[in-house]
């Protein structure tokens, strides 16, 4: 009878660890995977000219940094590996959270994103006259002429001879995020639980 006993509460306690395990991957796994979704919402979203800025985004894991190639081209999805569940509580002991963080490492990022405004200059430096990529070409947006000084996404009023256009419209970082972004994360949020869970 004791043995029984004494087998069952290994039993148990191995149940215990697997759970745990279990519970760390998705931890983990589930924030992995909603900041690769938030990246390829925001590939498609955001503004495609050459595919720099596109691929030039990046997540870094409590372990390590993944980067986009930075690259002109259509936009590569990110990946970050997967850890098992053992990794996960040994690489992260008792921390109640694991933080994913999403940014940009474009030179043009805030542009980009419309928090700078930028002069004429900056789209001078533009090599073709309309988008290379096809994600660009399929959202692509002439209208008027620039302002000297203006945000990214903002087409006409300005001077004649100084044409505008976008392959993004006006905020569209801003509204991604808060229209999204949120929805993004339940998503593989709850797709990571249920794997795990069903």
């Amino acid at each position: 009878m004791a043995r029984r006993r004494t087998n069952f509460m290994q039993r148990g306690i191995n149940f215990l660890d697997e759970l745990d395990r279990i519970t760390a991957t998705t931890i983990y796994n589930g924030p992995k995977q909603a900041a690769e979704r938030v990246v390829r919402e925001m590939q498609q979203d955001g503004p495609s000219w050459t595919g720099r800025f596109s691929n030039s985004w990046q997540i870094q894991t409590p372990t390590r940094l993944t980067k986009g190639t930075g690259a002109p081209g259509e936009p590569i999805p990110l990946s970050t590996p997967s850890l098992r569940g053992r990794e996960v509580s040994t690489s992260f002991g008792s921390k109640n959270s694991v933080v994913f963080t999403i940014s940009n490492f474009s030179p043009h990022a805030l542009e980009a994103i419309d928090a700078v405004q930028h002069d004429r200059k900056y789209y001078a430096n533009r090599k073709t006259a309309q988008p290379t990529t096809q994600l660009g070409k399929s959202k692509w947006k002439p209208d008027g002429p620039r302002s000297e000084v203006s945000y990214r996404g903002q087409t006409g009023g300005g001077n004649e001879g100084s044409n505008s256009s976008r392959t993004a419209p006006l905020d569209w970082f801003a509204r991604y995020a808060s229209a999204k972004l949120d929805r993004a994360i339940k998503i593989e949020m709850d797709s990571a639980i249920n794997r795990r869970f069903s």
